[in-house]
């Protein structure tokens, strides 16, 4: 019977059919072949679509990935913004020690101590030895250039380099960045002219990190709003002006871990 109405259909009739039966084996194939192979989540896609990333990429992405989480960490007030800055430890004068008074950065890791200068460094070779740093943050100068260590801008930069090589040997992995001096006010500029040649022993800092492979981290950006950001010294900084100085550093060293 079906042989009889196969013979009876014409022939554009017969070659729908077989298409359309070519069509469906075809599906069929293709579904029992998706059927036989492992489904892939959402995770392992992911983790095949990072492995295919050049490693510096990847690090990169996780560490602005792990700031970010930080970031809204310390504005919701659950972590210090020490958590911010990757493993470091800081030396410096007083207005470094200040961001460990304002409880911006902990103690443990803010080594500044109030009234010292360059000469210092030598004093915390101990303590570095401790920590190991990634990251070893030197921020000087206010003193210096009060009391003319070193005489003039080159000769505290001599001394200034010298006692950094030292450090760095207490933590040889350590990245080592340093700050530029930033303003003080015109009165204490009047009341002692060294004060007036900043931009001099800042180009012997920048100078000096060159030559040994440092950080230089520049603020003058933050000069302009500085003398609305000063306490009545003329020297020492606002807690505002503060946490601007140390997100300026801390992006630094971030980017140089990125």
């Amino acid at each position: 019977m079906m042989k009889d109405q196969w013979s009876r259909l014409l022939l554009w009739q017969k070659a729908a059919i077989l298409c359309a039966a070519l069509g469906l084996l075809v599906w069929g194939s293709y579904c029992l072949y998706r059927m036989s192979q492992p489904q892939q989540s959402e995770g392992r896609q992911w983790i095949e679509t990072e492995a295919a990333k050049d490693p510096a990429e990847i690090t990169g992405s996780l560490a602005r990935r792990r700031l970010a989480e930080l970031r809204q960490a310390y504005d919701e007030g659950k972590v210090s913004y020490s958590a911010l800055l990757p493993d470091y430890a800081m030396l410096g004068d007083s207005r470094a020690a200040a961001l460990s008074e304002y409880q911006i950065l902990t103690p443990t890791r803010d080594l500044a101590v109030i009234g010292t200068s360059v000469l210092d460094i030598p004093n915390r070779l101990e303590q570095i030895r401790g920590l190991q740093p990634a990251n070893l943050i030197f921020t000087y100068g206010i003193n210096d250039v009060e009391n003319s260590i070193g005489e003039t801008p080159e000769g505290f930069a001599g001394l200034y380099e010298e006692n950094i090589r030292q450090a760095s040997q207490e933590a040889p992995a350590a990245s080592i960045f340093v700050t530029s001096i930033l303003d003080v006010s015109p009165q204490v500029v009047e009341g002692n002219p060294n004060f007036g040649n900043l931009a001099a022993y800042n180009e012997q800092i920048k100078a000096m990190c060159e030559r040994n492979g440092w950080h230089f981290i520049d603020g003058s950006s933050l000069n302009e709003a500085i003398q609305d950001q000063l306490e009545s010294d003329g020297i020492h900084f606002t807690r505002d002006f503060c946490l601007e100085w140390v997100e300026l550093i801390t992006n630094a060293v971030t980017e140089v871990n990125a």
